[in-house]
């Protein structure tokens, strides 16, 4: 199951019961107030600004900690948790709830930082979301990274669903069928959302014994902020940014791990689309080759931003 599949999962389990960095070592967190409501934000690292936008939806920026320590060495990393995820408020208009507002999210979150071009790295349902941000704001980047993006589609989107379907062992449907039958999953207790994501998350290792690595965060008040994003069903249920993607003039590292399905089904045709695009695959990896591949995938990175500049 993809990070931004638990989106669906989770309305199945609700609805039965700075300017530009000057090269100065920065380090903080807090909130800001953005479109009415409370957003956490950290940064860290020294060097050019890069926002970091996390998987999904209702997961937070956790899981690419420690990961990212690396990265933070030669770029100021923001890393912020999307609107009712993590340690954002759970207090939001629903009204507010869509693509649109999660995209306007990044544009404030830039603004507020005092930050002028940045660039944008996206990791899975993130990706999509700094496809839509590049598409509308072109002018405030330098450098658009799609880590392990959901496709561009619907029609992709479902494509790789129904492979990563077929890649379910029968030993972990029986496991799942435990944790959903089990009275901490009765209870919508954080623990047992924490076993059935993780669960979901092995067919997405290349290594499975890599995955106690990945460290998910999951909050007590889960439920309740999986609840806000039924509101996004509508703008996910049919999408194709395919034809607005050709517009983008921004350089673009597309990234993805070799044994996910998008890297033959997705990273070709993303590619394909937008101008200044460079496709890499991590070999031996899948859906977090920050946590199998790290050397690979960080050195991958960096090259490519070298290279624009």
């Amino acid at each position: 199951m993809r990070v931004y599949h638990i989106f669906w999962l989770l309305i199945l389990l609700f609805e039965p019961g700075c300017k530009e960095h000057d090269k100065v070592i920065h380090s903080e967190d807090g909130t800001k107030v953005i479109n009415g409501s409370d957003v956490y934000y950290k940064i860290t690292g020294s060097g050019p600004p890069m926002i970091v936008i996390h998987g999904g939806p209702v997961l937070d920026h956790s899981y690419f900690l420690p990961h990212f320590n690396t990265l933070s060495n030669n770029h100021q990393l923001i890393f912020y948790d999307q609107r009712a995820c993590g340690k954002s408020s759970v207090d939001i208009d629903t009204s507010s709830m869509s693509v649109a507002g999660f995209v306007d999210d990044i544009e404030q979150l830039r603004k507020k930082l005092n930050l002028e071009k940045i660039d944008l790295l996206g990791h899975s349902w993130g990706g999509l979301l700094a496809m839509y941000y590049a598409i509308q704001y072109p002018q405030n980047l330098n450098h658009l990274i799609l880590s392990n993006s959901i496709p561009a589609s619907t029609e992709g989107w479902q494509a790789e669903e129904q492979q990563l379907a077929s890649r379910i062992t029968k030993e972990d449907s029986l496991t799942r069928i435990e944790i959903m039958n089990s009275d901490e999953m009765k209870n919508r207790s954080a623990s047992a959302i924490k076993k059935l994501m993780m669960l979901s998350f092995k067919t997405q290792f290349h290594n499975k014994n890599l995955l106690d690595s990945l460290r998910v965060y999951i909050p007590e008040d889960f439920m309740a902020r999986s609840a806000k994003f039924r509101y996004l069903g509508k703008d996910l249920a049919s999408f194709d940014l395919y034809d607005d993607l050709r517009k983008v003039s921004v350089p673009t590292l597309i990234i993805y791990g070799e044994e996910e399905p998008a890297a033959t089904l997705s990273g070709k045709a993303l590619e394909e689309a937008i101008p200044h695009a460079k496709l890499a695959i991590i070999p031996r990896s899948g859906h977090f080759p920050f946590v199998e591949q790290p050397e690979l995938y960080f050195s991958t990175i960096e090259q490519f931003v070298k290279k624009q500049n």
